[in-house]
């Protein structure tokens, strides 16, 4: 018998336990431990008032594996998919300006002209030089592109989607695919123009939902694999690990949580917070544990709120809106749900989700929940003053809601990995593996790719 457990019950770990249990080696236990009363991590949805609502992630941007995960759960049918020709906006000069996804934003009325002009110029730029091992996001955007492609849509997508400080940022991390296309011929947009064709049929994300919301998808993978026998395990609080212990016959390590029951394990998976890895597993990773330990995160506050406008022109359309800091606002983005899956909102309904605090205002959050209300409402009438009353508001607080990756993130996972590598060395099945947004990606989609990958290795 194998016994496998998994730390953290959110998306990856419930996915990964799950795909593994779909081609498990015979006598395979795993077991799952979640520290909340509930699994499915930051996926979060509410019902109130006939509203679907979503207090942590929103939207799903499927990859390949995803999409196969939804259809394994037979889930297919509930899928509500987002249009992908919905238009993004920016603020500047205190109005909302149509976004354009991909090269051709470089022509958008959000940047201004001279930066745009600057931005088109960006195959002219030199190389970065060899010895640059990684940048800011903000240095990356202001040599490559300049500084108003830098302050137009690098810091209000660092800011608005990431939480995060574009001066701090890791480009190599973040935006991965910035990075490498860089080095690929020199040029951002000379390597993006001219990238080939992958072989065999192009797969085309999607953004997507559910008709009962993101928690439909953590709430069947938990159903699923605990009718297959997979132990998903709640008010599960880990206080300690021991181990590796070697050929131990009752398990490679020991996971004691907060009641005193004690799992044994011959593979740990951990897909927890930087911070409560290291501080678990801390003499283990000699190498790694400082600098991950270190790692911070950034606090959010989620404002839903609920209105109804007298015609459906007055209502906010397209996918949401960035607004850059300087611009007069403390939101750091405003999200249209009932734009992109009108089919779940009763009509005549406009729903927001407006973001506060992240890293470049991280006091924001502790303002108290009236006030977060009265400023989301402000701003949200600012850009459409013809929204008519709110009709529900609802305020939710994340004290760790997104991985922070400074400048020189990759090193610290080149260190992890050489301590991953010393305590797996020599066993045919891994003894530790660390996942999680802070090494593998932020977005689920992203998430499941990385549990499909892991599962069979287990």
């Amino acid at each position: 018998m194998r016994r496998i457990v998994i730390l953290g019950g959110g998306m990856t770990g419930l996915a990964l336990a799950f795909l593994r249990n779909q081609n498990p080696a015979p006598g395979d236990d795993i077991v799952v431990l979640e520290e909340g009363p509930q699994a499915g991590g930051s996926i979060r949805t509410l019902h109130e008032e006939g509203l679907v609502l979503e207090a942590g992630p929103h939207t799903l941007r499927t990859t390949a594996a995803a999409e196969r995960l939804i259809s394994g759960l037979d889930l297919t049918d509930e899928v509500l998919v987002a249009d992908r020709r919905a238009p993004r906006w920016i603020v500047r000069g205190g109005r909302a300006r149509k976004v354009i996804p991909g090269p051709a934003g470089l022509l958008t009325t959000a940047i201004p002209f001279g930066a745009r002009f600057r931005a088109l110029g960006e195959p002219f730029v030199a190389p970065r030089p060899a010895d640059l091992a990684d940048e800011s996001v903000h240095d990356f955007f202001s040599r490559r592109f300049g500084p108003g492609l830098a302050r137009y849509v690098a810091q209000p997508l660092v800011s608005g989607v990431r939480a995060d400080d574009p001066k701090t940022l890791s480009t190599r991390s973040a935006f991965p695919e910035l990075w490498e296309a860089e080095a690929r011929t020199g040029s951002v947009l000379r390597s993006l123009l001219k990238a080939p064709n992958p072989p065999g049929p192009r797969f085309r994300p999607r953004t997507v939902s559910f008709r009962s919301g993101l928690a439909s998808l953590t709430e069947r993978l938990a159903a699923r694999s605990q009718r297959a026998g997979v132990r998903v395990e709640l008010n599960a609080e880990i206080l300690a690990i021991e181990g590796p212990f070697e050929g131990d016959d009752d398990g490679i390590w020991k996971v004691q949580i907060a009641d005193g029951t004690v799992y044994p394990a011959d593979t740990l998976v951990s897909t927890l917070d930087a911070t409560e890895f290291a501080s678990l597993l801390e003499t283990r990773l000699p190498r790694s544990a400082s600098r991950v330990s270190a790692m911070a995160y950034s606090r959010l506050a989620v404002v839903l709120q609920a209105f109804r406008p007298e015609r459906p022109t007055d209502a906010p359309r397209g996918f949401g809106v960035l607004v850059p800091r300087g611009e007069g606002f403390r939101s750091l983005g405003v999200l249209y749900l009932s734009s992109l899956f009108p089919d779940r909102v009763p009509e005549g309904v406009a729903l927001t989700t407006s973001f506060f605090g992240g890293a470049l205002d991280p006091s924001l959050p502790d303002l108290t929940e009236g006030d977060l209300l009265k400023l989301a409402e402000t701003e949200v009438r600012r850009l459409h003053p013809e929204i008519g009353p709110r009709v529900h508001g609802r305020v939710l607080k994340w004290p760790a809601a997104l991985p922070r990756l400074p400048v020189g993130h990759h090193a610290t996972l080149d260190l992890l990995a050489q301590d991953l590598a010393e305590i797996n060395a020599g066993s045919e099945r891994p003894r530790l593996v660390v996942t999680g947004s802070w090494r593998d990606g932020v977005g689920l989609g992203e998430r499941i790719a990385r549990a499909e990958e892991l599962a069979p290795t287990l």
